[in-house]
């Protein structure tokens, strides 16, 4: 850790470097995580890694009992079925249909790089990178609707999502057939049919997550109570 990093920036180094470990299956659902061993790991000073925590609870990727202990975040299968596929089944397909009619030879180009992506990352069983990669390709469906208010929903769903992706394909070995799903899911994009675009859309977030959903472990009783 560079020692003449301005303190308020420092803050945000730490989080990103902790949020890098969940995202990368370091960190697992329920593991603890204290002020102490950051500060050791990254040699800097309790206080910066304090807020680094604040910032990582806010943005839902740690859990915080007061007096008690913080945890990395978990995530069920209730929550999946039940809020998160239903969030993303009525947003993606809302800015689709907006984004749709001004889809274009470069977007598309995008799509078809990001696909590219999937496919070596399913090859070399890189789950970090498929997890980025599926990220990419639905975000980039959310940001062609060029509307602020539905990026904004999206951002504040991301991690949730990404919590998703981590827990669930990491008890998966099916990363191929996830790359297949999404290239039929483009197919769809690209036959220029907006409304069989949408029910595709609709059809593979339902397919791909809410049906996978009971890969999630039941973490209720095991990791929050985990030492």
């Amino acid at each position: 850790m560079n020692v003449n990093v301005k303190k308020s920036s420092l803050k945000y180094q730490i989080a990103e470097a902790v949020r890098k470990e969940i995202f990368r299956g370091v960190l697992k659902p329920g593991d603890k995580v204290t002020e102490t061993v950051i500060a050791q790991k990254f040699e800097v000073s309790r206080g910066p890694v304090r807020e680094a925590m604040q910032i990582l609870v806010m943005e839902g990727l740690l859990v915080s009992t007061t007096f008690k202990e913080t945890r990395v975040s978990q995530i069920t299968t209730e929550e999946v079925t039940d809020l998160l596929v239903p969030m993303r089944v009525n947003l993606e397909t809302f800015a689709l249909k907006k984004g749709f009619p001004s889809w274009n030879k470069e977007l598309f180009q995008q799509f078809d790089d990001i696909l590219e992506k999937m496919r070596r990352a399913s090859i070399f069983d890189d789950l970090p990178l498929f997890n980025d990669v599926d990220i990419q390709f639905h975000e980039l469906i959310v940001l062609s609707s060029k509307m602020n208010n539905v990026v904004h929903l999206w951002e504040s769903i991301l991690n949730r999502i990404r919590l998703h992706f981590i827990y669930q394909n990491s008890l998966s070995d099916d990363l191929h057939q996830y790359t297949e799903d999404h290239r039929v899911l483009l197919d769809s994009f690209k036959s220029g049919d907006v409304d069989a675009a949408v029910k595709q859309l609709e059809d593979h977030l339902i397919k791909t997550n809410k049906t996978r959903a009971e890969l999630l472990p039941d973490l209720t009783n095991t990791s929050q109570n985990r030492e």
